[in-house]
């Protein structure tokens, strides 16, 4: 069986990383600025995190949602006080897509509507919603164009205004920082301008904060 070629590849084989190294089947040494798909914020192979997970494994590899695990519910409680949101929930999944996917679909049970506004040169996953809300048609299949999502141009706020006053919109889906499309920054004026017409209008504002 041969790999699915999905991706153009560079022709680099990264075997190990160390803090904010990686190093190619040659030993070769290179400066990540990729960060590990932005996963290794603490650099690659550190010893505590090592540490962790080899205790982890020789423990417990994997086990369902469906039972108590401690270490999650441990996870929520730091996670609420070093965010300052310690009366919110967490709900833990795979994925930044996955995120955006549930995010987009509890919007829609709790408003009762079905449009999304994005925005443009957005990237919000390549699941069916989340690729939908995504900007980029050469990624978008026939069956993802559903017709769900309006987009709209960054920091348009007379625009989102005028969509929203439809009042058929489930959510505005926003990142605070646009990676894939570039290096493209909302306003903070923007922002709070679509919080407070969200409000208004009953409307979920969904904050995509995976590259923020």
């Amino acid at each position: 069986m041969q790999l699915f070629d999905v991706y153009p590849l560079y022709d680099i084989a990264i075997t190990r990383g160390k803090g904010c190294y990686v190093y190619d089947e040659n030993n070769t040494e290179y400066l990540d600025l990729y960060g590990g798909h932005a996963v290794v914020s603490v650099g690659h192979c550190h010893p505590k995190v090592v540490d962790s997970i080899c205790t982890q494994a020789s423990r417990l590899m994997f086990y369902s949602n469906s039972v108590v695990n401690p270490l999650q519910q441990a996870l929520a409680e730091k996670l609420g006080q070093a965010c300052g949101y310690p009366d919110y929930q967490l709900f833990l999944i795979n994925s930044g897509a996955e995120a955006n996917e549930n995010a987009i679909k509890l919007a829609s049970f709790h408003t009762g509507r079905s449009r999304v506004l994005a925005f443009g040169k957005a990237f919000h996953g390549r699941t069916s919603m989340a690729v939908e809300a995504t900007d980029n048609p050469k990624i978008v299949a026939p069956v993802n164009a559903n017709g769900h999502v309006t987009f709209l141009p960054l920091n348009d706020i007379d625009a989102v205004c005028s969509e929203l006053e439809k009042g058929d919109v489930a959510a505005v889906i926003v990142e605070g920082v646009q990676g894939v499309g570039g290096i493209h920054i909302p306003s903070s004026g923007f922002l709070r301008a679509v919080r407070e017409k969200c409000d208004s209008t009953g409307t979920v504002l969904i904050l995509d904060e995976i590259q923020s």
